[in-house]
């Protein structure tokens, strides 16, 4: 078992016996809800622990029966997001990945699906507000990976973009693992993620405060139009490359 994720499940393991701190799951997510503001302010390097438990409201020995050290503490956030995030993309694409696995959809049905799964991609990244402790936290891993990010790696971000690379893949009759796929992928799910990792700049230039109601409707369906014009002319550009 990788040391990251086996330090992170000893978090996980690890419950008040009698006599212990009280209340043992409710004391532990706090402490995590407050490292991923102090972890996402400061970085792992910058944070302590000592402003670790004083932002959750706990003691230092507190602090260190739950999680032992202030890498604890962080292994025990990245693996809150990435639970968090398969919850909600794995119920995203788990019909996708069915419906690949058996006979070839038509093409109009994988356009149909690849549309769906941006809509509830674009409700998450740009509707989702439980995302807001964790924007700073993955792009500080993002910018300087540790093992944290491995946990986020490969448990969420990996599938979720295999899936949306074979989808894209039949899309463009093509393998998931041609470049031009990939990069394909990458370009649609960055449509997305900007407006969440790049959202100061998004609302000023937009104007709006947010992104909820009809403003999120007119995301979702510029996105769409956007999605399929790009697809759209592929099957004709198909044929052309294989004559």
């Amino acid at each position: 078992m990788p040391k990251a994720r086996a330090n992170a499940e000893d978090g996980r393991r690890r419950r008040p016996a009698d006599g212990g701190y009280a209340r043992g799951d409710e004391t532990r997510a706090r402490i995590i809800s407050a490292a991923l503001d102090v972890f996402g302010t400061h970085g792992f390097g910058g944070a302590s622990t000592r402003m670790l438990a004083e932002s959750a409201g706990v003691t230092l020995p507190a602090l260190h029966y739950y999680f032992d050290s202030k890498e604890g503490v962080y292994l025990a956030c990245a693996e809150h997001i990435a639970e968090q995030l398969d919850g909600r993309f794995r119920g995203l694409t788990h019909d996708v990945a069915n419906a690949l696995a058996g006979a070839p959809p038509p093409r109009a049905r994988l356009l149909d699906m690849l549309l769906t799964l941006v809509d509830g991609f674009a409700d998450f990244f740009l509707g989702g507000h439980e995302l807001e402790k964790w924007v700073m936290f993955i792009i500080r891993e993002q910018a300087q990976p540790t093992k944290a990010f491995d946990i986020i790696f490969e448990r969420v971000m990996q599938r979720t973009f295999n899936t949306l690379a074979t989808l894209v893949g039949r899309l463009l009759e093509r393998p998931a693992s041609d470049m031009e796929v990939r990069i394909r992928t990458f370009t649609l799910i960055g449509q997305l993620v900007f407006f969440r990792t790049a959202r100061e700049a998004a609302v000023r230039l937009t104007g709006w405060r947010d992104f909820d109601g009809e403003r999120l409707k007119l995301v979702k369906r510029v996105l769409r139009t956007q999605i399929a014009a790009a697809f759209a002319p592929e099957q004709k550009l198909s044929r052309r490359r294989k004559s």
